[in-house]
Order: C-alpha cells, then structure tokens, then sequence
C-alpha cells in the first residue's frame, strides 16, 4: 500500500496555468488518501522522495509529477519525512524497494547517505534518479537538475552586491549543512562574491528547512553585526525568515534580503518592500519534467543533446552527468510574484 498525507495549500495552485497549461499540462485532482496516480498505458510506478513534506516547494513538485503521470500514464508515489532528516529519507527509500516499484527518486539530504540503498535499488532492476538535490552514486541514473548551479549562485550575489551598494557585511543562512544542491550554490556564491572585495561573508549558518529558525538566526546575527547589510537565504523557507527578522529589527531599507525562495513564500515581503528580489525556477515544472525523465530511462529511450518534452518544450540533457535541465533561474520581484507560476 502507497501512502500520502494532505499537505495544505498547494504552492502555485490556481493560477499554475500561466506556467502549466498555458503549454499544454493539464491538473488532476486527487480523491483518495494514497499519492498515487492510477496507471493507463504503462505500469511503471515512479515514486519520489523529497527532502521533506509539507511545504510549497515540494507540494508543487508533486503536483507536476501527479500531472505528467497522469499525461503519460503512469503510477505516481509521493512520500517522505516530514522534516528534513537523512534517516528518515532513508526509511522511505528502504521501503519503497521493498515494495518493488519500477523507479525511487530522492531530492537528496545527503549526496552520499542513501548509496548503499541505491545499490541495492540497482540489484533489484530498480531504477534510482535524483531531482532537485543529486546523490554522487554511480548506480544512480538520472539526474533532473532545476537550473545550473554556477548560474544560481551568481545571480544570488550579484543581487545581493547591487543592493548592498557593492560593500558591508553579508550573512548567508542555508537549511540543511549536507544538501548536495544547497551546498553547491554555497560553493559558487564563494566563487562570486571574490568579484566584490569589499563585501565581507559572515560564518554561514544553518537553520534547518524552518522559517522560524531562519528567523531566530537571522535575529541573533542583526544584534551580534551592527554593521550587517545583507542577508542571502539558501533554500524556499529561508529568506522569509529572515525577512521577518530584518522587520522585527526595524532594519527594512538598510538590510536587504535575497535569496533562493518560492512565490507564496516570499510575497509578503516583496509587497511591504522587505525583500526586493529572490531567484527560483518553476517547480511544477521540475516535477513534471521529471517524471517524463524516468520514463524515458524505464522504457530504455536515448536521450538527445535536446529533446522536445511535450508540454514543456525542449530540454538539454547533458550525458556526462546523466542530466536533463529544466532551464535558467528566474528572478522573481513585484512585477511577477502574484502569477503564481
């Protein structure tokens, strides 16, 4: 039996047809308890296991898969740990093998603590992917990646550099320290920041994937730096957290806010002028290319340099890294942060 709890609003709900049926993606609804999708044509059931459940970001990963599956027709299993926890990503993977689904997907807490599940996916003619966050496992195949991470670091700091006026102290607060894909925006926001000498990178911190730690860190940061100027979130529930420190403070105008965050999350900062703007990509989208991913590894179809995803359009795969790339970031701000896309 597959099971899945209800979850709340759904992120990008309603007004998700500017992003998704305007391109030929139709909704589904679900009537039962279980995520599943019911198979039509295939019986491949794909399951995904995000970081967490329970937030927008992975609420509207699910509904993509939910309708991609429903599009291609096959079975559909979301479920996972209520908090971001490596174990307990794990205890799902673990049972999801047992269950003998035809693919296990992950958005991983860790590039490196599920490889001795994944071999062991592998050993029973499973197939294993990554979307979202990557594993490092070679009997992972397939890689789904959000938008490149060297083009979402920069754009986080160079955002950050223009509204900090290109000096001052900068904070960075990401969720989980082990996130492979949080700590490779960390390593290029490094790697960009050295274009803006005279802004000093505060010692990272790490508030768990919780708006409310975000907000107790952010809170301690602005007492202990007198002279902070700017804060980047890593990760959908981080910059509203800090936001709502940087309003506690009184601080609005003279700390700035950015980072990596989803539209329902943000928009009420973006409207009183807290944060300017974040970076993020189409999450609904991610999780309905991704489902149309694992079908063409499950059905044995060669990828090509670009291929023409219906619904979606064309997408590169790079073979290298056994990667599909859904496409650039995009900034969010006032003008589009109520599409809801």
């Amino acid at each position: 039996m597959y099971r899945r709890s209800k979850w709340g609003s759904v992120l990008l709900a309603g007004a998700i047809s500017l992003g998704i049926a305007g391109c030929g993606v139709t909704s589904s609804t679900t009537t039962t308890n279980a995520k599943i999708t019911a198979a039509t044509t295939h019986p491949f059931s794909i399951a995904f296991v995000p970081k967490l459940v329970g937030i927008p970001y992975f609420t509207a990963m699910d509904q993509g898969g939910e309708q991609a599956a429903k599009r291609f027709g096959v079975k559909w299993i979301y479920e996972g740990p209520t908090t971001a926890s490596v174990s307990g990503q794990a205890e799902y993977v673990q049972s999801l093998i047992q269950q003998h689904v035809n693919a296990i997907g992950v958005s991983a807490n860790s590039p490196t603590a599920l490889d001795p599940l994944i071999k062991d996916a592998w050993e029973h003619h499973i197939v294993f992917y990554a979307s979202d966050s990557n594993v490092s496992s070679p009997y992972s195949q397939l890689w789904v990646e959000q938008a490149r991470s060297q083009a979402l670091g920069y754009k986080v700091v160079d955002i950050a550099a223009q509204e900090m006026h290109y000096q001052g102290q900068l904070a960075i607060i990401s969720a989980g320290p082990t996130a492979t894909n949080l700590n490779e925006w960390i390593y290029y926001m490094k790697q960009r920041l050295k274009k803006y000498p005279k802004i000093h990178l505060l010692p990272i911190q790490y508030a768990g994937e919780s708006i409310s730690g975000a907000e107790q860190i952010a809170s301690r940061m602005i007492a202990a730096y007198p002279h902070l100027k700017g804060f980047i979130g890593v990760a959908t529930t981080i910059p509203p957290g800090e936001a709502q420190a940087v309003e506690n403070a009184g601080k609005q105008g003279k700390i700035i806010v950015t980072g990596i965050s989803d539209p329902n999350t943000i928009r009420p900062y973006i409207e009183n002028g807290v944060i300017k703007q974040v970076v993020l990509w189409n999450p609904v989208h991610l999780g309905y290319l991704t489902v149309w991913g694992v079908l063409q590894v499950l059905e044995h179809h060669k990828f090509h340099q670009w291929n023409n995803v219906p619904g979606l359009g064309k997408v590169e795969y790079f073979p290298k890294r056994k990667m599909l790339l859904l496409g650039p970031p995009l900034v969010i701000d006032k003008s589009n942060v109520n599409l809801n896309f």
